[in-house]
């Protein structure tokens, strides 16, 4: 343990200005040993020795920082972190890195709009599990069946994939697809487009006729099951779900939850806004402007993560989602727009309402409140000089409520604004 610690001070003085950082690693050094040796003397338990060895460790790095933070470039680095135009370039620099990661949204495009002729008549047949929502390819020889037999498609083609971005089709697939070798298709990536050799199973794709509903045609091609059934014995029921509804189930699902996630910090700012009138006459543009900045911006990259890199777009080649853990991926998901609404607004809560420099010195004030025996309070102040916020700690007997109190030449003669 004592061989760690002293690795650890090591690496702490590379934190230590130059001039200062041999003088800095002995004193740290020596006081560690000598600690060491004065519990074990006096005969200490071991456990409270290490114990004490690592406070001490921790000690010198927090000294290291302190020391590394009192240099010029340091605080200058310190002093552009406060600012607001730092959380917002790091939000536009990820946003920057997910366009960039996933080929320009690609998934999300894929999406929106689909790049085949007159996609909305388009559908996937399969047949139905007994498991909810489960999907079974379709079999060559009632493939052909209902190609030959049906009356409310124009088209039908087979297909298959593998796991390396190879697909295997029938000769005539890009015409009811309409479209010639697409990138993508069920938004799985293809790179390689074969014709098909295969006996195996196979998911199934129809143009409809104009005029004619998915309800319609599946109603056509359980008939015809009856009538393949009666000569083949076999047990069928065929399932016929627009394409479009079906790549465009997570867009709906995951964009709406982080729409509603947007409209509530949305209204949450208009809130803010109309009690800043009520109370002082006036409205702060650019704190607000900010907060909305990133209650927009958060949710988006969010669901952009979710369409661009997760499973949650991911589709077996009959339309059945491959996430078998689906509703622990939704709560997963709540969990995530759950933090970034407390992160927004703890974020904007230290800001100072003037500069939006995150608020500095934070000073525990009061007597020992009646909650866990903490303060009754923190003062925040801005480092510019605009103000100061006080923050109640939570108690049990009373409700002490908070408040920005501005002390610039601006907001001298205004009240303070309670939070």
């Amino acid at each position: 343990m004592l061989v760690i610690c002293l690795i650890a001070i090591r690496a702490a003085s590379c934190l230590v200005p130059g001039a200062l950082r041999a003088g800095w690693r002995r004193a740290w050094v020596k006081e560690v040993w000598h600690y060491a040796r004065l519990l074990r003397t006096h005969g200490v338990k071991q456990r409270y020795v290490r114990a004490r060895i690592r406070h001490h460790t921790m000690g010198a790095i927090r000294d290291a920082w302190r020391l590394r933070s009192t240099m010029p470039g340091t605080r200058r680095w310190i002093s552009a972190v406060r600012k607001p135009e730092f959380v917002l370039g790091l939000i536009a620099l990820g946003l920057a890195a997910i366009l960039i990661g996933s080929r320009g949204v690609a998934i999300t495009r894929a999406m929106l709009a689909p790049h085949y002729a007159d996609a909305g008549r388009l559908v996937l047949i399969s047949e139905k599990s007994v498991e909810v929502g489960g999907r079974h390819p379709v079999p060559p020889p009632l493939f052909n069946f209902w190609k030959a037999e049906n009356t409310t498609l124009t088209g039908l083609a087979g297909y298959q994939w593998g796991r390396h971005g190879v697909a295997w089709v029938t000769p005539d697939f890009f015409d009811v697809l309409g479209a010639v070798k697409p990138e993508r298709f069920l938004l799985r990536r293809i790179r390689d487009w074969q014709p098909l050799d295969s006996d195996e199973p196979l998911g199934v794709l129809g143009r409809l006729k104009p005029q004619v509903t998915p309800e319609a045609a599946e109603t056509n091609l359980l008939d015809m099951a009856a009538r393949y059934r009666h000569f083949q014995a076999a047990s069928l029921e065929p399932q016929v779900i627009p394409l479009l509804a079906r790549i465009r189930q997570p867009l709906y699902m995951y964009g709406t939850m982080c729409g509603l996630t947007i409209m509530l910090m949305l209204v949450a700012a208009f809130v803010g806004i109309r009690a800043d009138q009520r109370r002082t006459g006036q409205v702060r543009r650019r704190y607000w402007a900010y907060f909305c900045a990133k209650a927009v911006s958060l949710p988006v990259a969010l669901a952009l993560v979710i369409f661009e890199f997760s499973r949650a777009t991911s589709f077996t080649f009959t339309g059945e989602a491959t996430f078998v853990a689906e509703p622990f991926f939704v709560w997963l998901v709540i969990l995530a727009l759950g933090a970034v609404v407390w992160w927004n607004l703890a974020d904007q809560r230290v800001r100072c309402r003037a500069c939006l420099q995150t608020l500095q010195y934070p000073v525990r004030i009061g007597s020992l409140g009646a909650v866990l025996f903490n303060h009754a309070g923190m003062e925040l102040v801005c480092c510019e000089g605009h103000g100061s916020l006080y923050v109640p700690a939570p108690s049990s007997d009373y409700v002490q409520r908070g408040g920005w109190t501005g002390l610039d030449s601006m907001d001298i003669d205004s009240e303070p604004v309670r939070r």
